[in-house]
């Protein structure tokens, strides 16, 4: 396979979760324009309660799917078709059974009007083709970028009519089911299914041994990205968790995508290197701080950006404040971090740690609540949020002394948290900063930065090169020496892998 061609197929793994993220984005600014911010917050409830219900019933078969190779691919596919069919039937009954008390669990039983269809959106996404989601082990991302670029792009373009026709949250329903069905028929059409005759047990018995500790993970996950609005939503009022929603989201939500191509790229770069277990760990180092650095590069423009950028997207309605700015900086630094343990650890099936690691988070909301009942500020659950993610990436790094070094990641990550934390300090303290002042702000954190990123490539990339196998070898001779870009670069050109059975 020519480079040229590695590189075009690197680039879909790049272009589906940014396209994505850029049209729901989208969508979010239509709604925030159309809707009211009591309307809005119901339409934000709306979604965190699909999300937050897909994520407790999550069982990482998407994964499970990419990791599972050899004789058992076909079965692979078989089971996880079964398996995410027999889930979305559960999820969808359990959340027309319970919808009284999820729209009270928000404080908004008398805005929320469609939960009871919420559930039609997991069941019809049970029926995609998931060898769509197999054939990115041979780096083929193609169909699944075009599958879900076509599904947002219908759910934008029905958004408009359905606020027309609805003026509440159930245009964002409307979007939500348009988008799922699009992204079905689009899956089936562009990947040919595989039929098997009948499913192994032995396969069906592995995935759910690979997803049951995802499904306590997904408790954690659910907390730490949807319980935080539950809380406001019930210390404060729909139209603040507009806000609160609106500003997090832009400050966080852009960490999804990006962490979605660097797993797409980091897995298969750490799956190759496990022959040679030196060379494996400073793979996994070079994975790991190389996350830190692109989180910490990510989170200084948009922390010094955000109270600029909120009223500029959604309109003057919505305006935050600089320590909402300095602590969604710090969080979003800390989440994107997370990201790399998460990957080192799913690389060595280590579920039930990446779950413990994950489930930690969870107490930042307990101390977000306690917080924000007692002084009645936004910002004191967002207190609680930067806490929960320190502890949380604490406790990942500690499970992973025997995969890497661990003193040399966090003399990098500790540089990257201090100037990040320099920035927010700043901000917070600096109140109204001209534009001049962030400025600064923004070229001394970002040498800061750049400084690390050289070291780590000048210490850790090339010993990755060094050490590897003939086939990685390869990689070695075409690492573009960017500071920063030392994961990307590498597995943007490594060799062609084996064509599937």
């Amino acid at each position: 396979m020519s480079l040229r061609r590695r590189i075009t197929r690197l680039s879909f793994a790049s272009v589906s979760p940014m396209c994505v993220f850029f049209l729901r984005f989208v969508r979010t600014m239509i709604l925030s324009h159309l809707l009211s911010p009591n309307d809005l917050g119901a339409a934000v409830a709306l979604m965190s309660i699909l999300a937050g219900c897909e994520l407790i019933t999550d069982v990482g078969l998407d994964r499970f799917v990419i990791v599972t190779d050899g004789k058992d691919r076909a079965q692979a596919v078989a089971v996880a078709r079964q398996l995410a069919l027999g889930r979305a039937i559960l999820l969808a009954a359990a959340i027309a059974i319970f919808s009284p008390a999820l729209a009270r669990l928000f404080g908004a039983s008398e805005h929320l009007r469609g939960i009871a269809w919420l559930g039609l959106v997991p069941l019809i996404s049970s029926f995609r083709n998931w060898r769509m989601v197999q054939i990115q082990q041979d780096y083929r991302y193609g169909p699944e970028a075009i599958a879900n670029v076509g599904g947002q792009v219908a759910a934008v373009i029905v958004v408009i009519p359905a606020c027309a026709w609805f003026h509440d949250e159930r245009a964002l329903l409307v979007s939500l089911i348009t988008e799922a069905v699009v992204h079905v028929a689009l899956s089936r059409v562009l990947v040919q299914p595989e039929r098997v005759a009948a499913v192994d047990p032995s396969v069906r018995r592995a995935a759910i041994k690979w997803g049951v500790p995802l499904l306590i993970n997904g408790v954690g996950l659910m907390a730490l990205g949807q319980l935080d609005r539950v809380i406001v939503a019930n210390l404060f009022d729909l139209q603040t968790l507009a806000l609160y929603a609106l500003g997090l989201n832009l400050a966080i939500t852009p960490t999804s995508p990006l962490a979605t191509i660097a797993q797409k790229i980091g897995l298969p770069f750490l799956g190759n290197l496990r022959e040679s277990p030196q060379a494996l760990r400073q793979a996994s180092l070079l994975v790991l701080v190389g996350m830190a650095c692109v989180a910490a590069a990510y989170a200084l423009p948009i922390g010094l950006a955000l109270d600029r950028l909120v009223p500029f997207f959604y309109g003057r309605q919505y305006q935050v404040t600089e320590t909402f700015c300095a602590l969604a900086m710090f969080d979003a630094f800390l989440r994107f971090c997370r990201g790399g343990p998460n990957m080192i650890l799913l690389h060595h099936s280590f579920t039930s740690r990446l779950t413990v690691g994950n489930l930690i988070a969870g107490v930042g909301m307990l101390i977000g609540l306690a917080l924000g009942v007692a002084s009645r500020r936004l910002e004191s659950v967002m207190v609680g949020l930067v806490i929960g993610d320190f502890l949380s990436l604490v406790v990942l790094l500690s499970l992973l002394h025997r995969h890497l070094s661990i003193p040399t990641a966090l003399t990098h990550i500790g540089l990257l948290a201090t100037t990040i934390g320099l920035a927010a300090a700043m901000l917070w303290a600096g109140g109204d900063l001209t534009l001049g002042e962030r400025a600064l702000i923004f070229m001394a954190g970002g040498l800061a930065i750049g400084i690390d990123a050289i070291v780590l490539y000048q210490q850790v990339g090339r010993g990755v090169a060094t050490r590897s196998h003939q086939s990685r070898q390869r990689i070695a001779r075409n690492v573009i020496p960017v500071p920063g870009c030392a994961v990307l670069a590498t597995v943007a050109i490594e060799s062609e892998p084996p064509t599937p059975p």
